[in-house]
């Protein structure tokens, strides 16, 4: 992807690494990285090849944040999100990026997994179903399920997580995201 990579520094890109990813070797205490809380850590990568490809992605998404418009659309069974970017690149990466988390759901196999949020949604993956619509500037995604408990979570993440992620970019994916208010675990 092309742009300005010194929008990030060297200690909020360490801080996103562990937010969506894991420690580095040698850097597991949360001090080392600039006061990374522990919620923000995935434990295990050793069995997930793909999440070093899968963070380089959302870390230029969330650098380019400010080229991202983004609409939610509420049903009662759900969520239609639609993505979109000008810039060709951000463009190909919102659907790299939403492929890839597609995948990720059918499997189960999660991201920020100490977020509230997240590790909740992926512990409903099976309830949820995912439908992926290419755009020529970005994707439209509609995200559905027939438990009105996961629909819940389906909001959440569409407007607590990844609307604030397009607006506020690294500043926000270094925050956690709360479960919906009303929602019991």
């Amino acid at each position: 992807m092309t742009g300005d990579h010194h929008a990030c520094s060297r200690r909020g890109f360490l801080a996103l690494a562990a937010a969506i990813a894991v420690p580095l070797p040698g850097c597991a205490q949360q001090g080392e990285l600039g006061g990374v809380p522990p919620w923000m850590l995935t434990p295990d990568t050793k069995t997930d090849p793909d999440l070093d490809r899968d963070v380089r992605i959302i870390h230029e998404l969330l650098v380019h944040h400010q080229e991202i418009a983004r609409t939610v659309d509420d049903f009662s069974y759900g969520v239609r999100a639609t993505t979109t970017s000008a810039n060709r690149d951000v463009a190909a990466n919102l659907r790299t990026h939403v492929e890839r988390m597609r995948w990720r759901l059918a499997r189960g196999d999660a991201i920020r997994q100490l977020d509230p949020l997240f590790a909740e949604l992926f512990k409903h993956h099976a309830q949820i179903d995912l439908q992926v619509e290419p755009l020529p500037d970005g994707v439209r995604v509609l995200e559905t399920s027939s438990d009105p408990r996961v629909v819940m979570l389906l909001r959440q993440h569409a407007v607590a997580a990844v609307s604030e992620f397009a607006a506020e970019g690294v500043e926000r994916a270094l925050r956690p995201t709360p479960l919906p208010p009303g929602y019991s675990a």
